[in-house]
């Protein structure tokens, strides 16, 4: 058989091939890449790790693996790593050159209406658990199914549990405890004590589609308006768009951990050398806004807005 799995997995150096094989509780020999190559997909073949990786596929990646398979040409750069990361696809992106191996289009078999429509499922619900990982932290599944279901194209009956077992483990940040998905490590670790106890005052906010697509691709939400405003802002004033990503990234990250405003700001200026007092006081002012929109995880993914609103209105009710 040519273009084998085993072919796919002879790009992987020694190191990661060897972390690769502990992982999957297969043996490692040293100067015997072929016959480690070849238990290891034999392995993944067996515990039918192929499927999972199959059937975690969005629409366009998947319609991406079948258009390598025919031949064509793939530009989408993200499709391709994505795939290269499932191990569906090898080659190299010098030449553009990628090939699915055999037993992956094997796999292709599966594919029917009702796959399809189960696939959309996990999918999504893979989508929602970013939701998790960035807001609610600890979620029992009935709530979660109130997300879920804000998609028309799921399976309104599907077991939310069997779909998350059916997600690869590499590719989710929590766990199913009893009837709730949870954060490794958040209701035991002391890191995490003061949002759990922070959190217990505040309902679960539930985003639209279109943030929960952009959380889960961008692992930070760059739909915000008012982050919009600060990145448009430093375009405007020389930097690089591709630095700004990462920059952008670790100030919401700040901002979802409810970091202190100082600090972000300290960050955010050692980037900035201002041309006068005007122009500092216009890029503090829009990166308080975004301090104060940005959903954060002590607040189950509300905002210091609302929260201050609502303190507002406490008040007023008072007087």
């Amino acid at each position: 058989m040519k273009n084998t799995l085993a072919d796919c997995l002879h790009k992987y150096d020694t190191k990661s091939l060897h972390a690769y094989c502990n992982a999957y509780k297969v043996p490692f020999v040293e100067d015997a890449k072929d016959t480690v190559c070849t238990a290891l997909a034999k392995k993944l073949i067996e515990e039918k790790i192929l499927e999972k990786r199959f059937g975690i596929l969005t629409d366009d990646i998947l319609q991406g693996l079948h258009d390598i398979a025919d031949g064509k040409i793939l530009n989408d750069e993200d499709c391709i790593d994505h795939l290269d990361g499932l191990d569906l696809i090898y080659g190299s992106a010098e030449t553009h050159q990628w090939i699915v191996p055999e037993e992956v289009k094997e796999r292709f078999q599966i594919e029917s209406e009702s796959w399809h429509r189960e696939r959309r499922s996990r999918v999504w619900l893979m989508q929602c658990l970013s939701v998790i990982q960035h807001y609610w932290a600890d979620v029992s599944v009935d709530t979660m199914r109130k997300l879920y279901l804000l998609k028309d194209t799921v399976d309104p009956q599907a077991d939310l549990k069997k779909l998350f077992v059916e997600i690869p483990v590499s590719e989710i940040n929590c766990v199913l405890i009893g009837n709730a998905f949870v954060i490794r490590g958040w209701r035991s670790s002391e890191v995490f004590a003061e949002y759990r106890d922070k959190q217990k005052k505040y309902s679960f906010a539930m985003p639209s589609i279109e943030e929960v697509e952009d959380l889960y691709r961008n692992d930070f939400d760059t739909l915000n308006p008012y982050g919009n405003k600060v990145k448009k802002w430093f375009l405007q004033n020389g930097a690089e768009e591709e630095d700004l990503e990462y920059l952008l990234h670790e100030l919401w990250n700040d901002m979802n951990y409810g970091h202190d405003e100082t600090e972000i700001l300290k960050e955010a200026e050692s980037m900035i050398v201002y041309d006068d007092k005007e122009e500092q006081e216009q890029f503090r002012s829009i990166l308080h806004q975004w301090y104060l929109h940005t959903r954060r995880m002590d607040f189950r993914g509300h905002t210091l807005a609302e929260e201050n609103k609502e303190q507002s209105e406490e008040e007023t009710v008072c007087v």
